[in-house]
């Protein structure tokens, strides 16, 4: 792992956010401190031996991509060099000038060895790019590359069973229960609904944002809000039964597009366990709490925030953290059992599989981890790409979506052999709803961003990937000329022969399965 990852992703947060390297380069222009291949210095190479188009193709842990720059002349002593990255969609992106020294070029952060007799262009990629690895990368002339188009699936367009008008965006995952669907909103409304129909059954409102997904217990249910409390309501009625601080402050979310965000729009949920209820704190702390939630048994301090729901396998505790690392804690005193570094946020909930923790990560892995001692079993590598979703474990394969990737996957959870991807069109950032036959993904779109993400609802076949059918949705108007998203960032849930879908519009969508 590199060293000074984190202060490469705080610079680039606002547009590396979604995984982009082509923002990076744009934004990190300047940078200092690049890697440079060795290599005898043969004369500072001309114009004549760089113009043209140079092809690499990186590998990493069994993954392999395809970029390409375009070095075209410019004056007398100029390059402008425009970058391509198909995995990302992205291409003849303009990146400036580049600078001729001795040993190559230096384009923003990357630095480019040129070798005469190989005529080849070599460097390491750098962490602005490819955060944690070190990863090589040799450019060979080659003939343009011929660019594709992102294609919308090949699949009907089915409209939704029903829709309800929550008023503002639900950015927290949908759930189901007893006949009920329940979405949470940003103005700090849960809302219950008719499953069957989408008819209001009772709505509650706290004192702040609900991102995170409500859950079911007892005849309760419990919410945590970013006013710093945690609900609990009748689950017939709504009804407030009581509340418990469980932050000091309340939380504070930039919002995407702000250049100081960490996209953090996600919050933990309730897990439960022995008797306990467990969830992690914006401010970096994991707690136990009795059935009642009124006595805390039990906290635990991680070195950044915890955003996503913990998971708990029997006398286990596991959690990802910003701070980049998985965590195993013993259910009954929190004490730690092992800590897993991945070198970037971890912002999603663990999955488990016959011994093995599966969970994503911003270092573009998608990790298996030995529950017992936290030593990696299996890795997958996204190209360019957090993995933000968490997996769904059904019938011993992993359902897993993206980030700037924009694919929906299925993996043999015991090996890590990829079964299937199919490309989603936008960021999969929710956790996949799975049945027998079909796995349901919401897209997040993308306004003002160099991958043009679309957002969709998409169903596929479970064994293939072969997409059933798709619900896109048309972007806003936009004035604002910062990053902004639109779509379904919250994961779905199922019930009643019914997929809900939080959206990004504010609208719960029903559709059937």
């Amino acid at each position: 792992m590199r060293e000074g990852n984190a202060a490469g992703m705080t610079l680039t947060s606002d547009l590396i956010g979604l995984g982009n390297l082509s923002a990076a380069l744009i934004l990190l222009g300047g940078c200092s401190g690049p890697r440079v291949s060795a290599a005898e210095p043969r004369g500072a190479p001309s114009q004549e031996d760089l113009a043209g188009t140079w092809v690499a193709r990186p590998s990493h842990q069994g993954e392999s991509s395809v970029v390409a720059l375009e070095l075209e002349r410019s004056g007398a002593d100029r390059l402008l060099v425009r970058w391509s990255a198909p995995a990302t969609d992205v291409w003849d992106l303009p990146l400036g000038p580049a600078r001729i020294h001795e040993n190559g070029i230096q384009v923003g952060p990357l630095a480019l060895t040129y070798d005469r007799s190989a005529q080849t262009l070599s460097g390491i990629l750098p962490d602005a790019i490819v955060p944690v690895y070190a990863i090589p990368v040799v450019f060979h002339r080659s003939p343009p590359l011929l660019r594709t188009e992102r294609r919308a699936p090949d699949a009907p367009v089915v409209q939704p069973v029903w829709t309800f008008d929550a008023g503002a965006p639900i950015w927290a995952d949908a759930a189901y229960s007893s006949g009920a669907a329940l979405a949470g909103a940003d103005d700090g409304t849960l809302h219950a609904l008719e499953a069957r129909t989408g008819k209001p059954l009772w709505s509650f409102r706290a004192g702040g944002a609900i991102r995170a997904r409500p859950a079911v217990i007892d005849g309760d249910v419990l919410v945590p809000a970013d006013d710093g409390q945690l609900y609990r309501l009748d689950a017939k009625t709504g009804k407030e039964r009581s509340r418990v601080r469980i932050a000091e402050k309340p939380t504070l979310r930039l919002p995407i597009g702000d250049e100081k965000s960490r996209y953090d729009f996600h919050g933990s949920g309730i897990a439960t366990g022995g008797g306990r209820l467990y969830l992690g704190t914006h401010d970096g702390r994991v707690l136990a709490l009795a059935p009642g939630a009124a006595e805390r048994i039990w906290e635990f301090r991680a070195g950044d925030s915890v955003v996503a729901t913990p998971l708990v396998v029997s006398d286990k505790v596991y959690f990802g953290s910003f701070d980049g690392s998985v965590y195993a804690l013993d259910a009954a005193s929190g004490a730690l059992l092992w800590k897993h570094d991945t070198g970037a946020p971890v912002t999603s909930t663990p999955a488990f599989h016959d011994g093995l923790v599966i969970v994503g990560s911003r270092s573009y892995d998608l990790l298996a981890l030995d529950g017992k001692t936290g030593r990696p079993a299996w890795t997958r590598y996204y190209w360019f790409s957090w993995v933000e979703s968490p997996a769904t474990i059904f019938s011993g394969s992993a359902y897993v979506g993206s980030s700037d990737a924009a694919k929906l996957s299925a993996f043999e959870a015991g090996t890590g052999r990829r079964i299937w991807e199919v490309d989603a069109g936008g960021s999969t950032w929710g956790q996949p709803a799975v049945t027998s036959e079909r796995v349901f993904t919401g897209a997040v779109g993308t306004l003002h961003y160099l991958v043009p993400h679309r957002a969709s609802v998409l169903a596929v076949d479970r064994q293939t990937g072969r997409p059933i059918w798709r619900y896109p949705v048309r972007p806003p108007e936009s004035t604002s000329a910062k990053v902004s998203c639109y779509g379904f960032a919250g994961s779905p849930a199922l019930g009643e022969g019914l997929v809900y879908f939080p959206g990004l519009d504010g609208r719960l969508y029903a559709f059937a399965q």
